[in-house]
């Protein structure tokens, strides 16, 4: 998906959304009983004079940028039993797209301090009854520290700066006394689905950590952008609906991880709690989660211990380098006993490094040895026994099937008649001469004229005709000087 339709899509989602928040909070979070929403002419009229200021008049351009469409919401509140209407509150909202990337299909970058400002002057010159008393603007690549800065002040309007997360979610940055207030509730536009899906997304994201030592609730709750109370909330859902996910306690600190092998259902049956509270044997399911428990805790303290041989490695580096720089015996000497401390302190981190990989090494190939067996119990496969007899009877199925076809290939009677074959015969003969005379036949040579007697001007070759022809008998002509006179 290109830019200019990713930041009409958003564009899009955010307006819907916002309206929908607003007709399903009146009567109920929000302190209004009615809202209208009218469409407002800001957003079109701001993306114009963008184009104008480019030098760009095409409508079509126009037609496919974000930010053309805007809305206002007049909340009111009914007054002596709805005779009387007030409009307590009168809000603006649009997406502040820049114009300039998106109309080269580039990447815009976060919407700055002074674009806000730019969009809040509009509503400055407006008449002042119908000044908004809130403005909410949305960018679908976030908006930088100093916008966010100018809409935590308190001012008028109140400003909300709704930034597009790549998650999906939303990054919200009002004033605190709204924050606390009941107008937050408006702005709380994802539902708790749609933060589940976030949640999970996040824990795809960081599969490694997930199924290694575990995600802390701090780190995932700034993944989501949400407080810490939220999260956790988050995750207990995540955990009924996904029974391989769960949370382990190290030092104070709740984690997520999730086990290979979760338990036989989406949930824990009766009987296993009523195993659990009588302290029976475990089933392979509830055994993996507790060496699931062990491996994130020990996962865990091998992290903590990697980041304390990590500050040891660098000290040792800065401390060899010193002694290599000192300049007298007394200095190095002062460096090398440093050393010595930092090398056999980092000598019993290693090792004791090297003892938490073999703990998790066990761990680890237990659980998937269990995880094995209890997978290979769980399929009802067929044995041996009738496998074979299957096989035996999908043959003998096979080979009858084959046998009637040949029989049917062999006896099938089919309509034609001696007399047929003859006149398809006859037909394929006619269609052989037919090619033959459109291919055509080579051409008879004409036939040679009859020679003239040779003439002494013409003492040419004899013709091929006259070679051919036999040679003519020699033609007797009265010479009367031949005869013999009479005596």
């Amino acid at each position: 998906m290109d830019e200019r339709s990713r930041h009409r899509e958003f564009e899009e989602r955010f307006l819907g959304q916002l309206r929908a928040r607003a007709l399903g909070q009146v009567r109920g979070g929000l302190p209004a009983d009615e809202v209208a929403i009218q469409p407002t002419p800001e957003g079109i009229d701001s993306v114009r004079a963008e184009l104008s200021r480019l030098e760009v008049y095409d409508r079509d351009a126009l037609e496919k940028l974000a930010g053309t469409r805007s809305l206002q919401l007049l909340f009111k509140r009914r007054l002596f039993g709805g005779l009387f209407r007030k409009t307590i509150s009168r809000v603006r909202a649009r997406v502040v797209a820049p114009v300039e990337p998106l109309l080269d299909n580039e990447k815009p970058g976060p919407v700055g301090r002074e674009q806000v400002l730019d969009a809040l002057a509009r509503y400055a010159v407006m008449p002042k009854r119908e000044q908004p008393t809130g403005v909410i603007l949305a960018s679908a690549t976030g908006f930088t520290a100093e916008a966010k800065a100018l809409a935590e002040a308190s001012g008028t309007p109140t400003v909300i700066l709704m930034g597009g997360r790549e998650d999906g979610g939303w990054d919200v940055a009002m004033p605190a006394l709204v924050a606390s207030g009941p107008w937050a509730a408006l702005f709380e536009l994802e539902s708790q689905d749609e933060r589940l899906r976030r949640l999970m997304y996040h824990l795809n994201e960081n599969a490694n950590l997930v199924d290694s030592r575990g995600l802390s609730m701090s780190a995932l709750a700034e993944k989501l952008g949400l407080s810490l109370g939220e999260t956790e909330q988050l995750v207990r859902h995540a955990c009924r609906s996904e029974p391989r996910l769960m949370t382990v306690v190290h030092e104070g600190k709740t984690h997520i991880c999730r086990t290979p092998l979760a338990e036989e259902g989406n949930t824990m049956s009766i009987w296993s709690r009523i195993r659990r509270l009588l302290r029976l044997k475990p089933t392979t399911a509830e055994r993996v989660r507790e060496l699931t428990a062990q491996r994130v805790q020990i996962e865990q303290q091998r992290f903590e211990l990697d980041q304390k041989v990590n500050v040891l490695e660098a000290d040792e580096r800065q401390l060899i380098q010193q002694g290599a720089a000192a300049a007298s015996d007394a200095e190095r000497k002062q460096v090398a006993g440093k050393l010595m401390r930092t090398r056999r302190e980092l000598r019993r981190h290693r090792a004791q490094t090297q003892l938490y990989t073999q703990q998790i090494d066990i761990i680890g190939t237990h659980i998937h040895h269990l995880t094995l067996a209890e997978q290979g119990k769980r399929l009802d496969l067929p044995k041996a026994e009738d496998l074979t007899r299957e096989a035996a009877q999908a043959e003998q199925v096979v080979a009858e099937v084959a046998a009637n076809a040949d029989l049917a290939a062999s006896i099938e009677v089919t309509g034609e008649t001696p007399l047929m074959a003859e006149e398809e015969a006859a037909i394929l003969e006619e269609f052989k001469q037919v090619a033959a005379s459109q291919v055509g036949t080579p051409a008879k040579e004409p036939e040679a004229p009859a020679p003239e007697p040779a003439t002494p001007a013409s003492s040419e070759a004899p013709t091929r005709a006259a070679a051919k022809a036999p040679p003519a008998p020699p033609r007797k002509e009265k010479d009367e000087s031949a005869r013999p006179e009479l005596g």
